[in-house]
């Protein structure tokens, strides 16, 4: 790690021609940090009572991946330099779109596109002035929304408590999470100009941004011949501001506007949250959270496909991009005695399509969205943080009542950590239990779920689950040393599903039928070098 340090400076100092630094400095002036991660999942099932022995409930393919992540900051180089670079790859099977068109099992693990993974989440390096700062490479600017450019950055540090930049570069896509596919859905432009500020009792930062995205949308609606058309331009503004309005209270703000876009000017996300510190023992909490997602088409197309070629009576895939709005309100307490404290929180939200109209698989009598927009949940527990011979302990219950589904969850933790804290072992366990709206429900349909009518899709597509998990879990952490860092998770879950199925023998009759528990093992490993 030293050799690779110095090596690091040398290269800055040629580039910059300064003076050098001195060997003794990099340790001050260089952090590295190495990060092997890896994943291993399988399941595997228990015959049922009354379930053919043909019937696959889990899956029979074994799911890894392996991560390796290097993160390397400079700090104060030679020629006033910074750098930075965080770089990841994994290794994972591969997908291909040929094969899963004959038919070949496609088992891989990452995202959207399958594959390996190349991905460098950032690459810069900034050199510092008296009061201008000027930044080149892959950089991302959390003032607007943390987006992400290939390009350049200039700060300007315009008075004593305010900050000032303009930026502007090549727009990868957000989705990608590899070199190899940032602009494979056309190339965009993105930039702006943001400012912040700093004070005693309020900070924040406010940005304006736009987009020029030059690529194809996914080329409407399910039905029927599409005609794609270019990607509108979307443009938006930020504002994030923290406030201390007393000794007491604290107030958080953050917010997204679209001022221009494919759906027009609208409020993108609201978030608001108070804390508040009623005395030493007792703090709350309470906010509101209005979140409108998009999804940029254009970087979606090789999942949407090309409609251009669609066939009557036929079906590419069932995708459609619909943009649903959220609104949930939440609280939460928590009040300490000691190491011993009783918490509680609660939300309640509200879902919908911003615009019905696109997607007339949910449209009611009188354009009402079919599916239920309502969906709450409530927590309570109590903690405690080594009264009893250093042993963490932990027991909370929870009601979800989702859109489509009602869950009760119970969980206990318990811990404890040894050599000044150096290695940690948790234990825990959870049951939950969850019934989907339509489980059980005599007008499911008897073959299959169809599309067809609104009616169907209401009763039968969205789930008929109705039963239990139980997981158990074991997560050791180790930091020998400042350097070093493990962590080791194992979960073990047992899913018992109640439910519609189809009989062996008899495929044109539903039936309800105890599902055979499916055993999912889960290992997650993570090793740190840190220098």
């Amino acid at each position: 790690m030293k050799r690779l340090a110095i090596a690091l400076a040398a290269l800055s100092s040629m580039l910059a021609l300064p003076s050098p630094a001195r060997a003794q400095d990099l340790k001050d002036r260089f952090n590295i940090r190495l990060i092997a991660q890896g994943m291993f999942e399988t399941e595997q099932q228990a015959a049922a009572a009354g379930y053919g022995r043909e019937a696959q409930v889990a899956s029979p393919f074994e799911l890894g991946y392996g991560d390796l992540r290097a993160v390397i900051d400079g700090r104060r180089l030679p020629g006033n330099f910074d750098l930075h670079l965080d770089g990841r790859v994994r290794i994972s099977g591969e997908f291909t779109t040929a094969a899963a068109d004959q038919g070949a099992n496609q088992i891989i693990s990452r995202g959207y596109l399958g594959g390996r993974e190349y991905e460098v989440r950032q690459a810069w390096v900034r050199r510092r002035g008296e009061s201008v700062d000027f930044g080149l490479g892959r950089i991302i600017v959390p003032e607007a929304d943390a987006l992400k450019i290939d390009g350049l950055r200039l700060w300007w540090r315009m008075a004593k408590h305010w900050d000032a930049s303009i930026y502007a570069g090549a727009y990868p896509d957000p989705y990608s999470r590899s070199l190899t596919s940032d602009y494979t859905g056309g190339f965009a432009f993105a930039g702006g100009v943001d400012a912040t500020y700093t004070y005693d009792k309020i900070w924040g930062a406010f940005s304006v941004n736009s987009a020029y995205l030059g690529g194809k949308d996914d080329g409407g609606p399910l039905f029927g011949p599409g005609n794609p058309k270019t990607e509108t331009p979307r443009t938006w503004i930020t504002w994030t501001d923290y406030i201390r309005m007393a000794s007491w209270l604290d107030l958080f703000t953050d917010v997204v506007f679209d001022a221009t876009g494919a759906a027009g000017a609208q409020l993108t996300r609201l978030d608001a949250l108070f804390s508040i510190r009623a005395g030493k023992h007792l703090t709350l909490h309470a906010g509101y959270d209005h979140l409108s997602a998009f999804a940029i088409e254009m970087y979606l197309t090789r999942l949407l496909q090309d409609r251009l070629s669609y066939l009557p009576g036929t079906i590419e895939n069932n995708m459609i991009v619909e943009r649903t709005a959220r609104d949930e309100v939440r609280g939460d307490f928590d009040l300490s005695f000691g190491k011993m404290s009783i918490f509680g929180d609660g939300r309640f939200r509200k879902r919908a399509l911003t615009t019905l109209s696109e997607d007339p698989q949910f449209q009611g009598v009188n354009g009402q969205l079919v599916m239920p927009g309502l969906a709450y949940d409530v927590t309570a527990g109590v903690r405690d943080r080594g009264s009893l011979a250093g042993i963490r302990m932990g027991l909370w219950f929870t009601y979800l009542a989702d859109y489509r589904s009602k869950s009760s969850i119970f969980g206990i933790d318990l811990g404890r950590s040894f050599y000044d804290e150096r290695l940690s072992f948790d234990l825990s366990f959870l049951y939950a239990s969850t019934n989907d709206a339509s489980a059980n429900s005599p007008n499911f349909p008897a073959v299959g779920c169809s599309i067809a009518s609104v009616a169907t899709v209401n009763a039968g597509c969205y789930g008929t689950r109705a039963g239990a998990e139980y997981e158990t879990g074991l997560t050791v952490t180790a930091a020998p040393s400042n350097h070093w860092f493990l962590f080791l998770d194992y979960r073990l879950v047992a899913d018992t599903s109640g439910g519609f199925i189809v009989p062996a023998g008899n495929p044109l009759m539903a039936a309800v039928l105890p599902q055979p528990t499916v055993l999912t093992h889960v290992l997650l490993l993570r090793l740190e070098a840190r220098y």
